[in-house]
């Protein structure tokens, strides 16, 4: 889910929720087709993403492609792009280079951006709508709650299509939170039902290695993590704030305490209780400490035929 998200602030529609008022203003948002309850009015977070995994990795990517990029014309791809905020951040640090997105919703800037910049619409699962060999680097993230098992095998076969002999796939995703305690740990485990109601494998990052790794045209498979403590830092204060955000606005608490078994009320006061345990975990000798990793899978394409 990306449940390591960053910064920001608690809407109104968290703030209302927390006080339980008899009039909630609800913005009216269309939803997208993926299974788990995810809006276009949720693009900001995944704006926040970027940034906060550019800041722990110090870079925007980890496969070997600064001099290419810097020196030669490259073709890059973002598969799921969302709002853009990654394409955006390489187009203007690498001019010579073309950047491409794609994603199933337009949430991404049709007409203010750079000129090497291209955005399509269009759902992946039906396949990527570009030629064999035709990009140097493919980038996704953020997806671990959104495909099937047999979705990532297609996705992974089709990324690798569309990326050329000798070029980089690159994947960044967040992890749940070790170390929870019994409250939180009772979220995480609907959330962990509720994914499984479609075939979804929330906790996947692992076997994500594996089908690299046993993918012949795959090479060079790495990863790199890096550690968030939930409520702790600058980052982590932040991931907690966004945390919070994705378990308390619409519509997940009236989905998730269905598969607690709790009304949505009790879900909202139980998930108070949730800050109190994350804080007394918070000091850097606590055995409860929470810990997420950040991680990004790197690897290189080579032309098996």
């Amino acid at each position: 889910m990306g449940i390591v998200f960053s910064t920001c602030r608690v809407s109104k529609t968290i703030k209302s929720r927390l006080e339980f008022d008899d009039e909630l203003f609800v913005q009216d948002v269309e939803p997208l087709k993926y299974y788990l309850p995810n809006f276009i009015g949720d693009t900001d977070l995944m704006v926040i993403f970027h940034f906060l995994g550019r800041y722990l990795f110090q870079s925007n990517f980890n496969a070997p492609i600064e001099e290419r990029l810097s020196s030669e014309q490259c073709k890059i791809l973002d598969v799921c792009c969302g709002a853009g905020t990654w394409l955006l951040d390489m187009a203007s640090a690498y001019g010579s280079s073309k950047f491409f997105g794609i994603d199933l919703c337009t949430v991404f800037p049709t007409a203010i951006k750079p000129d090497n910049v291209q955005f399509v619409q269009g759902d992946v699962l039906t396949g990527l709508p570009f030629d064999d060999n035709t990009f140097d680097y493919v980038h996704q993230g953020h997806m671990l709650d959104v495909y099937t098992m047999d979705q990532w095998h297609f996705i992974i076969t089709e990324i690798i299509r569309v990326c050329k002999p000798g070029g980089y796939i690159e994947f960044i995703e967040p992890e749940l939170a070790t170390n929870t305690g019994p409250i939180l740990s009772k979220f995480y485990d609907a959330l962990v039902k509720l994914s499984e109601t479609r075939n979804v494998n929330i906790r996947m990052y692992d076997n994500l290695i594996r089908i690299l790794n046993s993918t012949p045209s795959v090479q060079n498979v790495e990863s790199k993590k890096e550690v968030i403590s939930l409520g702790s830092g600058c980052c982590g204060y932040e991931y907690l704030e966004i945390h919070d955000e994705f378990f308390l606005s619409v519509p997940m608490p009236e989905i998730l305490s269905k598969f607690m078994g709790i009304s949505e009320r009790d879900y909202l006061e139980l998930f108070k209780k949730v800050k109190n345990e994350i804080r007394s975990g918070i000091s850097p000798d606590s055995l409860l400490k929470l810990h997420s990793r950040y991680s990004k899978i790197t690897a290189k394409y080579f032309d098996t035929h």
